[in-house]
């Protein structure tokens, strides 16, 4: 196997267990591969204000892919190093679609201020958001809907019953947008988000390799869920946990255990730390 050189870990369902901490095993298989040489860096669906304590807790140093590749900042001074915003145009239009199908809408920014979020006044459906609301109600402004993007977003997200969110999503299907819908986040709903089409992870994967002069087939992504998808196909070696969706282990070269069981560390330890050990089927589950 070719060395390891380059690691990108999703967060949630990932490197975190159940219950949104980080175990030792799994500090202990990131200090570990850091020692080596080896650079490790969050890709995550999460903006610098959930990624932040992460990326202290693991002692990392270098850029964090945030907003699923919308983003990237260096960590730990926040210098922004890759931003791919949403055309203003297309996320005024996109706001207005899914306000249409009754779906409150939230602007994401991010500037050398820091973090802010643009809200549509006027929910008609206010449970579906107020858990995320309130835990960033210090960064949220409440504007009209035709003043949501007058300034070019990261991305929109919106909450919501899935079959609400996946109706919105065909409406949208013609715009030259990227889209995903995650089936249930980490607010308790279904959640979805409207983006760049040229920010994903494994878009910020790629750009990270390059800038650091390590070729693709020296990189291992390891993640579960479908936003992931994209960086486990374009990383040499693409990895997903246990508790990984069936079209995200299909996406992978190969299945970890669950994120409860420190997958993420299993893997980091058999592919990078003790790469030279011949692969057994009890270590890792071949996907086709």
């Amino acid at each position: 196997m070719t060395a390891v050189g380059l690691i990108a870990l999703d967060m949630d369902g990932t490197i975190l267990a159940p219950d949104g901490s980080l175990s030792a095993r799994v500090k202990r298989a990131v200090h570990e591969a850091r020692a080596r040489g080896v650079v490790v860096a969050l890709a995550t669906a999460r903006r610098w204000t959930g990624a932040a304590p992460i990326a202290q807790e693991l002692e990392l140093a270098g850029p964090l892919i945030l907003y699923d590749g919308a983003l990237a900042q260096n960590f730990p001074d926040g210098a922004t190093q890759l931003r791919r915003t949403l055309d203003a145009r297309l996320a005024q239009g996109a706001a207005a679609a899914l306000a249409a199908r009754e779906l409150q809408v939230v602007a994401q920014y991010s500037d050398a201020q820091g973090e802010r979020l643009a809200v549509s006044e006027h929910p008609p459906h206010p449970q579906w958001m107020r858990s995320y609301l309130a835990n960033f109600r210090g960064q949220a402004t409440y504007v009209a809907l035709e003043s949501l993007a007058e300034l070019a977003p990261l991305r929109l997200v919106s909450f919501g019953p899935i079959k609400r969110l996946r109706g919105a999503l065909d409406a949208l299907s013609d715009a030259p947008v990227g889209r995903q819908i995650l089936p249930l986040g980490n607010y308790g709903i279904a959640e979805l988000t409207v983006f760049s089409p040229d920010a994903s992870k494994g878009a910020g994967l790629r750009w990270l390799a390059q800038r650091l002069g390590i070729p693709l087939e020296q990189t291992m992504a390891i993640g579960d869920g479908v936003n992931d998808v994209s960086m486990l196909r374009d990383a040499g070696l693409g990895v997903a946990m246990g508790n990984a969706a069936p079209e995200v282990r299909q996406a992978a070269d190969v299945v970890t255990a669950a994120n409860d069981e420190d997958g993420a560390a299993l893997a980091i330890e058999r592919y990078v730390l003790d790469a030279d050990a011949p692969i057994t089927d009890d270590e890792a589950e071949e996907t086709a």
